[in-house]
């Protein structure tokens, strides 16, 4: 329960389209069952008048028909339309709040996901949610509702009546549906947590499809596929089992409940206590109630597969961040700000620490170069600055630690350049505009000049509107990084830090743009990590990682 509450506050804004619907839907069942009950009414009602010869006014009864059949038709249009605008709008607030909710994980507090796990539950089971609405809630809310007060109804004319049905359809619309619900509790949640594991797996083998092909290891990954593929169609097949056999009882049950509302209804006909074609009206009205039961044991049996994509996602959702915002945060510190890590160990995972302890002075205004091995932890440094891992020790900027401040100050205080740049599937001005969409054309211009595209893009024949395609596959690595490096240079920031910037470049143009970022950085502290010897010429000083970092035990 505590896991659908958290769903309804974040989703508290739709109230209005949520309660619209079952109001709509509650609308539909009504029309359909005083539809069912008049028709049944008036046919036998004209029948005994036309048997006995006495007068009978049927335009009233007629007019109710055509208006309740006109209700029913629109009603369960409107339904339909205001039920699915409903859900896509929850899912719109469900995708929102679960991208801001990761945002402050990366990259420390999701690297105990796989890839495919966390898309997986980014996309399908977000849309998953789509049935918690449209299957469960309002199918629940609306069923319950009309079984109360289609009992009420009954009653009027008939309690002993009304008793057999409220008996029956507890059954069928309740005691049977939890029975079913139960019995797909546990085949719902594997299957839900197969659906991970087989994304996971298929992700990982198209994205490792040339070393698996190269280690001669195609063969087993594929039988790992068709075993969890296996496993996910049984569970699915033992749900589809359970679903037929609640609904053949639920079938069995009607019939048998409607069977005995004609035995008990006749017997009042018989001894004159309720009318004749009061029993036709009571029989169809009981049908038609039903019908409301056949949308539980569908809900009932959605709900553990939907509840188990709830609960996966609101378990990454619900992560405290790696490292929170102070609850009284500094503001922004005063130029200049300098650098200063000491005695710095960066806590990856809780199970894992890293094993260095940094130590780091960059003066304000300095280009320093931190060089060392691949892996050994120049990144990580970059990491820490930006405040994406925990750690120990003290890091400062001016005269402010980096705990004291607030991640949107860091952010206006740092742009940074990552190893692994990430392009987004959009216009090349798009993904160099996200650092500053208020940016002037002289801005965007001059950003461009120095990260060394200016002339690859003057010979793209729609320019800036180039699309660079998904994770920026439409170019290449070498094109990818400067359009990155002209993201970072977009924003004008006193800290830039940069992750090797020229990588992937020939020696001629890595020179050139050198050259312009030793230019354009000129006053501003930078923190400048790389292998690449051409790099070192903007650097005021060099560091190998080697002279920061000591070993701990």
């Amino acid at each position: 329960m505590s896991t659908l509450t958290t769903v309804l506050s974040i989703c508290r804004t739709q109230w209005r389209w949520l309660i619209g619907g079952i109001l709509l839907g509650l609308l539909v069942i009504a029309a359909n069952v005083f539809l069912m009950a008049l028709s049944g009414w008036f046919i036998a009602s004209m029948a005994v008048a036309g048997a006995t010869g006495l007068s009978f006014n049927y335009q009233l009864p007629a007019a109710g028909i055509r208006a309740l059949a006109i209700i029913r038709t629109l009603g369960r249009y409107a339904e339909r339309l205001v039920t699915h605008e409903a859900a896509l709008r929850v899912l719109a607030d469900l995708r929102v709040w679960f991208f801001r909710r990761l945002t402050p994980l990366a990259p420390a507090g999701l690297e105990r996901y796989a890839a495919g796990d966390l898309a997986g539950r980014l996309r399908a089971d977000v849309d998953a949610l789509e049935n918690l609405y449209l299957r469960i809630i309002a199918p629940l809310a609306i069923g319950l509702l009309s079984m109360c007060c289609g009992v009420a109804i009954v009653a009027l004319w008939s309690r002993s009546v009304a008793g057999v049905l409220l008996a029956a359809l507890a059954t069928t619309g309740l005691l049977l549906p939890l029975a079913v619900r139960r019995l797909a509790q546990q085949p719902g949640e594997a299957a839900a947590a197969l659906s991970g594991d087989l994304r996971i797996a298929l992700t990982e083998s198209i994205e490792g499809y040339e070393e698996l092909h190269i280690l001669g290891a195609s063969d087993r990954q594929t039988a790992e596929l068709s075993r969890l593929s296996a496993r996910l169609i049984a569970a699915q097949q033992q749900l589809a089992r359970i679903s037929a056999i609640g609904q053949a009882g639920g079938i069995a049950c009607s019939g048998l409940a409607l069977a005995a509302v004609l035995a008990l209804a006749g017997s009042q006909v018989a001894d004159g206590s309720l009318p004749g074609p009061n029993l036709v009206m009571l029989l169809l009205l009981s049908a038609a109630l039903f019908e409301t039961t056949a949308l539980l044991p569908a809900a009932l049996q959605t709900a553990p597969a939907t509840i188990a994509s709830l609960r996966r996602i609101l378990q990454v959702a619900l992560t405290p961040p790696p490292i929170e915002d102070p609850s009284n945060p500094r503001s922004c510190p005063a130029l200049p700000l300098p650098i200063s890590l000491h005695d710095v160990r960066a806590t990856h995972l809780p199970e894992h620490t890293a094993r260095q302890r940094f130590t780091l002075n960059v003066a304000a205004g300095e280009r320093l170069a931190l060089i060392g091995p691949s892996g050994a932890g120049k990144s990580t440094i970059m990491e820490l600055l930006l405040r994406f891992r925990p750690y120990t020790g003290t890091i400062r900027i001016g005269d402010a630690e980096l705990r004291d401040l607030a991640d949107e100050t860091v952010r206006q205080l740092v742009s940074a350049l990552p190893q692994a740049p990430h392009l987004f599937n959009a216009s090349i001005r798009e993904n160099i505009l996200i650092a500053h969409p208020e940016a002037s054309a002289d801005e965007l211009d001059s950003a461009i000049n120095d990260a060394g595209l200016s002339a690859w893009i003057a010979k793209l024949p729609e320019g800036l509107a180039t699309q660079v395609g998904e994770q920026g596959h439409l170019v290449s690595g070498g094109e990818a990084r400067r359009i990155a490096l002209a993201r970072t240079l977009l924003r004008d920031t006193p800290i830039v830090l940069l992750d090797e910037p020229t990588e992937g470049l020939d020696a001629a143009l890595e020179c050139q743009i050198v050259a312009r970022l030793a230019e354009r950085l000129a006053g501003k502290t930078v923190l400048l990590a790389t292998h690449r010897r051409a790099c070192l010429a903007m650097a005021d000083r060099v560091v190998t990682l080697e002279e920061c970092c000591k070993e701990y035990s």
